[in-house]
C-alpha cells in the first residue's frame, strides 16, 4: 500500500506540474536593431542642419521647417518615433528627438555640435543606431507628461515589456565631459555626472515607472582621458518598467550641470538593439 500511495502521489505532482507548464504564458523576443535599407534612408547628411532632420532655416524667424515628417517605425514590433516636438516654433532635431545614425569616429576630441550624431565605437552586431537629444530639468514635471515630450512608443497602442536597450556615449558628450567645450561646460571631475532617465507610460499616456542610469561621471572622464578606460556600448535593463506603450528618454545631470539657462551639458546619448518581449499569440 505504501508503494502504491507513493506512486499515486508522484503521478499527481507530475500531472499538476505538466498542467502548470501548459498554462504558463510563453513569450518570444524581438530585437529592434535599426539595420536595413529602410533605416539607411533615414540617416541625415550633414549631421547638423541636414535636410531630413532640420529642413531649412529661416533667419527672420529663427526657426527650422521641413522636418515635420521625420518619423520611423519598426515593422515587426510597431515601436516607433512619432516626430519632433514643437519647440519655439520649430519641429526639428533642435527641438529634441530620436534620429537614425551610422557615424562612427574613434577620435572624439574637439567633437562639437556639428558632430552630434557620432559615437566612438560601432554598435554590437551592426552599423546603425539611434541618437537621442533632449534634457529636462529634474525639478520639472515635464518628463512625466509623456505625450508632451519626445518619445518612442508602440504604434498599435499595445503595451509590451521592453527588456533591455544598448546605450553609448556620443562624441559630442565625450569631448565636453573629458576635454571641455567652448560653451563653458567641462571637463567634469569627481562626483559630477550625467544620467539617462527612462519613464515608461501606458496606452493612455499616463507615466508609470522610471529607471535611471549614470552614463558618465568625473572618474570615468578622467579615466578616458588617461587611457585607462575605453568607451563601450553597454546593456541597460529596462524590464523593471513592466509592460509599457512607450518610453520617454531624457538626459539629466548633477546640480553643477545646470546654470541660469538650464542644462549646460550636451543632452545626447546613443541607443541600439531594443529587446521587446512579444507574446507568441501576436
Amino acid at each position: 500500500m505504501k508503494k502504491s500511495f507513493r506512486f499515486l502521489a508522484f503521478a499527481a505532482v507530475a500531472a499538476i506540474t505538466l498542467f502548470s507548464c501548459e498554462k504558463d504564458p510563453v513569450a518570444e523576443t524581438a530585437t529592434v536593431d535599426f539595420e536595413g535599407a529602410y533605416w539607411n534612408a533615414l540617416i541625415d547628411n550633414p549631421q547638423y542642419g541636414g535636410p531630413l532632420t532640420y529642413g531649412t532655416y529661416d533667419d527672420a524667424t529663427w526657426t527650422w521647417s521641413g522636418a515635420e515628417g521625420y518619423t520611423w517605425t519598426d515593422a515587426n514590433t510597431t515601436l516607433g518615433f512619432d516626430g519632433f516636438p514643437d519647440a519655439w516654433g520649430s519641429r526639428s532635431f533642435s527641438s529634441g528627438g530620436e534620429v537614425v545614425s551610422n557615424y562612427v569616429v574613434a577620435d572624439y576630441k574637439d567633437a562639437g555640435y556639428l558632430r552630434q550624431l557620432e559615437v566612438p565605437v560601432a554598435p554590437r552586431g551592426g552599423s546603425n543606431f539611434i541618437v537621442h537629444y533632449g534634457s529636462v530639468d529634474p525639478t520639472s514635471t515635464k518628463v512625466d507628461a509623456a505625450p508632451a515630450y519626445t518619445r518612442i512608443r508602440f504604434a498599435d497602442n499595445s503595451e509590451r515589456i521592453i527588456k533591455s536597450i544598448d546605450v553609448c556615449l556620443t562624441n559630442y558628450v565625450l569631448n565636453s565631459c573629458v576635454y571641455g567645450d567652448g560653451f563653458g561646460f567641462g571637463p567634469i571631475t569627481g562626483s559630477t555626472a550625467l544620467s539617462i532617465k527612462a519613464v515608461g507610460f501606458d496606452a493612455k499616456g499616463v507615466a508609470t515607472k522610471s529607471s535611471t542610469v549614470v552614463i558618465i561621471d568625473g572618474n570615468d572622464a578622467e579615466a578616458y582621458k588617461a587611457g585607462t578606460k575605453k568607451v563601450a556600448w553597454r546593456t541597460w535593463d529596462l524590464s523593471a518598467l513592466g509592460a509599457v506603450n512607450g518610453i520617454v528618454f531624457c538626459v539629466l545631470g548633477t546640480e553643477d550641470c545646470y546654470g541660469e539657462y538650464g542644462f549646460n551639458a550636451p543632452a545626447y546619448f546613443a541607443y541600439d538593439n531594443i529587446v521587446v518581449e512579444k507574446p507568441l499569440a501576436e
